[in-house]
């Protein structure tokens, strides 16, 4: 019975979902990795085959199995890399990732072009003479096989410890360097093709190569840039809908990845743009009740794409390689040891300097780094791409095959499935000491509050009965309590754990906070890389400068004071700052005030204890004055806040109150959908406020008690012309000497008269530079002495209204009388 091709297709997506679940069942509490397995089941799929086994009653199976060996190399990559990538660089820690960017790109750039070049010389010199391979294959060999693919180590360490920068510098690594193999593949492949006198293939210069590197790299980050901020843009404008936002980002990964291979630029480097993006700047748009379900949901992507792939390796290298030249494998060996030494001397040639910049690198992290060089995916469809073209002679394409197709076996089974031992010869298989003395506070902690419930359980009537010996020794309450201080910690190794510890819990009460719609988003960014900058450096729960500069405006906004059009925009700025600032410190003491309940439990000694403690009251402390002062000065706009952050909090409870009453079936789902989409209505309703809208109209009366005798025309004229202004505490208003065309009225906040006398502070109504109507300059210095709004009304529109109005021209000469 014969079956289409999309049949078969599916066939083999349902087996590859079958076997994963299988194994991933089988290698619980084992430590072969999960992608190791899938291929050697993948290479024994593929021999049956090849030996005939599925012909007959599993006709289907052989069939499938067929098909897939015989798979579009490009379909290949369009199909699995934007999943595995977008993914992969989603899930990195951003702030990592660019302190550590250097590092991964000289692995990336540099070390891949000196592993091309020292394998390219291993092959012109080991390939049997009469394979007859030219510089140009050598080179684009060494270009396919030098992409690295470090899943099975990635996975390995997370499993088994948590080392955030050896991951992130691993993957990081793995991303661009896939991107740069692929730009010089495609090079040296023109080349191969220039040399065989393929139609239309050109050789490029030096200069040209250099040139279109450059550009297929930079296009390529454009126009991740471009879909990153276009899907930001979407995103911020639906309230949570996972089924849109989510969708969104597939679009956006696939459509990053054909639209620049497209325009033949690199598509991973727009994926790993696009992904960054939106791990980055897009975290905070994307709705907090989408985000946890999105990571899931890519999670999931990785999980298929990987079990297809390595299943996919596995059966294409054991039916399509040619497994009868002894020459072959002979130059399989020397090529495998050739690599691994390569790879050990492009990492070791750059040490010096990567031990120097971004986190450093030691002994032990760089032996991972090379023994974790392994191949994969990228490799195989690079060389499935050679062996498709007519160009180049069929004997060369497939013996290119299975030197790739080895390599990637060999790499994944004894480098994958040693990388364990590895890890636990060089002690990297667990926690840093002072990290795990950390751990081991916490656990005593959820110890203690255990044997705190014994006693009650105990004498529950439900639970008399029970083997209380048995129920601990299952528990394992007695391990729990105990930690190992065989080993001894260097005390200021504690201490940075400690530090490091509560910073990573202040960061997550942050996005808490944000899930919980207490916490804007742009406050939430600000808040989150103020604490990574603390744990990037020397950790410090004190002293955060970065912080209180969000409620200040730039030095460079304040030259464009005195251009009428861009006061407007730049007191909207004014008013943002303060609004995000506000946001800010208000986050800042709810964590701060978090971070006290961990002192004691997490404190490896009390000094420590003390000395952040004492940080943290000062944190608050500085912070509950900022706020008091603007709350002094704008009353209105900290009005409008506390109105909004207790609208955003009632609303949150409501949605959660629903819920729970959906879990009880309380409400029908239809019932609570509809509950639910009105509460969500007035959220995304709530997030469209402006607080400078609200706060913005106010009656001039109330801002100018003396004008109040002018008309009532004279007025509607003067509130017309008039322009506000906001000035931190401190900074200059006016300066003495200087020429002056306007008059100011303070509306909040005092200002500081400085002159020949003795200064005056004067308050809201009360004008400034008012001799400015007789001689156009300013006669004193005025400066903020809080917070301040000031009203400006031009000089020669004042002049002409006095003119018309004599109460005007009254009220200003008294004016210029008490002046």
């Amino acid at each position: 019975m014969q079956f289409e091709s999309g049949i078969l297709v599916l066939v083999f997506l349902i087996l590859a979902l079958f076997i994963g679940a299988l194994t991933r069942h089988a290698l619980k509490n084992t430590q072969i990795p999960y992608t190791v397995a899938l291929l050697v089941i993948g290479i024994c799929i593929g021999l049956a085959q090849r030996g005939e086994v599925f012909d007959g009653e599993m006709q289907m199976v052989g069939d499938t199995l067929t098909l897939v060996a015989d798979i579009d190399p490009h379909l290949f990559l369009f199909l699995f890399l934007p999943t595995l990538i977008f993914e992969s660089a989603f899930a990195m820690e951003v702030h990592l990732f660019r302190r550590m960017f250097t590092q991964i790109a000289i692995l990336a750039v540099p070390g891949l072009m000196l592993a091309i070049w020292l394998t390219a010389e291993l092959l012109h010199l080991g390939v049997p003479e009469h394979w007859q391979w030219s510089w140009a294959m050598c080179l684009m060999f060494g270009a396919l096989i030098s992409a690295t693919d470090p899943v099975a180590v990635v996975a390995l360490l997370k499993e088994v410890s948590s080392r955030k920068r050896l991951e992130t510098l691993i993957e990081g690594e793995s991303l661009l360097n896939d991107g740069t193999a692929i730009v010089f593949f495609s090079l040296f492949y023109v080349w191969v093709l220039a040399s065989s006198g393929g139609e239309g293939a050109m050789m490029a210069s030096p200069w040209q190569a250099v040139g279109q590197f450059a550009g297929v790299v930079l296009v390529g980050l454009a126009i991740g840039l471009v879909l990153g901020g276009l899907c930001i843009m979407w995103i911020d404008r639906v309230f949570n809908d996972p089924m849109i936002e989510i969708t969104l980002t597939i679009a956006a990964a696939y459509s990053a990845f054909f639209i620049s291979e497209s325009f033949h630029v690199s598509g991973v480097v727009a994926v790993v743009t696009l992904a960054l993006v939106l791990a980055s700047v897009g975290r905070t748009r994307i709705s907090p009740e989408v985000a946890g379900f999105l990571h899931h949901f890519w999670e999931m992507m990785a999980h298929i794409a990987n079990t297809c792939i390595f299943l996919l390796v596995g059966i294409l290298v054991a039916i399509r390689v040619p497994l009868d030249d002894l020459q072959a494998w002979q130059t399989l060996g020397i090529l495998y040891v050739g690599i691994m030494l390569i790879r050990a001397i492009s990492i070791t040639v750059f040490t010096p300097l990567l031990s120097r910049i971004g986190v450093g690198i030691t002994f032990e992290k760089a032996s991972v780094l090379c023994w974790g060089g392994l191949r994969g995916a990228v490799s195989l469809a690079l060389a499935l791409t050679v062996a498709a073209s007519e160009a180049i002679p069929k004997e060369v394409s497939d013996r290119m095959l299975f030197l790739c197709a080895g390599i990637v076996v060999l790499t994944i089974l004894i480098n994958g499935g040693t990388m364990g031992m590895l890890l636990k010869f060089l002690r990297l298989d667990s926690l840093p000491p002072a990290k795990q003395a950390t751990v081991d506070k916490a656990n005593q902690q959820v110890a203690n509050t255990l044997q705190t419930m014994l006693p009650n359980m105990m004498d529950s009537p439900f639970l008399k009965g029970a083997d209380w010996q048995q129920v601990k020794a299952q528990v394992k309450l007695g391990a729990m309590a105990q930690s190992d201080a065989a080993t001894p910690i260097d005390k200021d190794d504690l201490n940075t754990a400690f530090l490091r510890r509560l910073l990573e819990t202040e960061r997550k009460h942050y996005w808490t906070q944000f899930e919980q719609g207490t916490l804007g988003k742009r406050a939430t960014n600000l808040l989150v890389e103020a604490v990574e900058l603390a744990l990037d450096g020397e950790p410090c729960i004190g002293q955060r400068d970065t912080l209180f500069a969000t409620w200040q405006v730039p030095g460079w906004l304040e030259r464009l004071r005195g251009s009428a059009w861009l006061e407007r925009a730049l007191l909207r700025l004014y008013f943002e700052r303060l609004v995000v600032g506000y946001d800010v410190a208000r986050g800042f003491i709810q964590a701060q005030e978090a971070l006290e309940s961990h002192i004691d439990t997490l404190s490896p000694n009390t000094q420590i204890a003390a000395q952040v403690r004492q940080q943290v009251e000062d944190n608050i402390a500085q912070t509950i004055a900022r706020i008091n002062d603007l709350q002094e000065t704008f009353p209105d706009i900290v009005q409008a806040l506390q109105s909004q952050a207790a609208t955003r909090l009632l609303l949150n409870r409501e949605r959660a109150v629903i819920n729970e009453q959906l879990k009880l079936a309380v409400l029908d789902k239809p019932e609570a959908s509809r509950l639910l989409e009105s509460v969500e209505k007035r959220m995304a309703a709530l997030q469209k406020v402006s607080i400078f809208r609200q706060t913005e109209a106010a009656q001039l009366d109330q801002q100018i008690p003396w004008l109040r005798g002018v008309t009532h025309t004279t007025r509607e004229q003067i509130s017309s012309c008039q322009e506000r202004g906001i000035y931190d505490a401190g900074q200059t208003l006016i300066r003495q000497g200087k020429p002056l065309n306007k008059l100011g009225v303070i509306y909040r906040g005092s200002v500081r008269e400085v002159g020949a006398s003795q200064a005056v502070v004067r308050g809201p109504g009360e004008a400034l530079g008012v001799t400015a109507l007789l001689t156009g300059t300013s006669t004193l210095d005025y400066l903020a002495e809080t917070p301040c709004e000031v009203m400006w009304f031009p000089l020669d529109k004042l002049k002409s209204l006095m003119q018309d109005d004599p109460a005007l021209m009254r009220i200003l000469c008294q004016q210029l009388a008490q002046g």
